[in-house]
């Protein structure tokens, strides 16, 4: 019997959202809540400040929260993450990582400087595109197709200035671009649909 792709797509997503249910009644009510009223009942923040997290590997949002709760990672123009997490327990980074991975991730809906798109394709493919790819479902590391434009002009300073903890290779990455080329990055990755 030969099943149909509609029909293996959809077993797919069913399963895909049960665990997402899963995960949800797994993780603290009171905790999650305070998570949400930033980047959204799913992850999926509103607003270009905070960073869309639903679909970013559980993995890579355990390291975020613990740097920010050892406070090796800079919480930026608003203290309220780095309060949030100092009394998170590693089960409570764990599960609320898992929730927000859970989700997919969905592209922001968001202005950007139509010029500045190739230039900035061009660097992401130099710089990049083989950690993060050419989409977010190519994303070894963390997802920056679609990401809020305010958030990664926000990070990408950050990690080139070595204000945030980050490994050497994309230490020496960053260290190359300009004002100029990030403003080009982030427009090319707030481009995507």
């Amino acid at each position: 019997m030969r099943t149909s792709p509609r029909l293996a797509l959809s077993v797919l997503l069913a399963g895909a959202l049960a665990l997402a249910a899963a995960a949800a009644q797994a993780v603290d009510a009171q905790l999650l809540k305070k998570c949400t009223i930033c980047h959204g009942e799913r992850g999926l923040s509103d607003e270009s400040a905070y960073p869309t997290i639903a679909g970013l590997p559980a993995r890579l949002q355990m390291d975020a929260l613990r740097a920010y709760r050892a406070g090796s990672r800079d919480c930026g123009p608003v203290a309220r993450m780095c309060k949030i997490v100092v009394g998170m327990s590693d089960d409570q980074v764990k599960e609320l990582a898992e929730h927000f991975a859970a989700f997919p991730f969905k592209p922001a809906e968001q202005p950007f400087k139509s010029e500045l798109v190739e230039k900035g394709r061009l660097l992401h493919e130099d710089y990049c595109a083989v950690c993060h790819g050419v989409s977010p479902t190519d994303a070894e590391k963390s997802i920056l197709h679609g990401q809020w434009a305010d958030y990664l002009r926000y990070a990408l300073a950050q990690y080139r200035s070595g204000h945030r903890k980050q490994p050497p290779s994309m230490r020496r990455q960053t260290e190359k671009l300009s004002d100029q080329d990030i403003e080009a990055l982030v427009n090319y990755y707030a481009s995507y649909r």
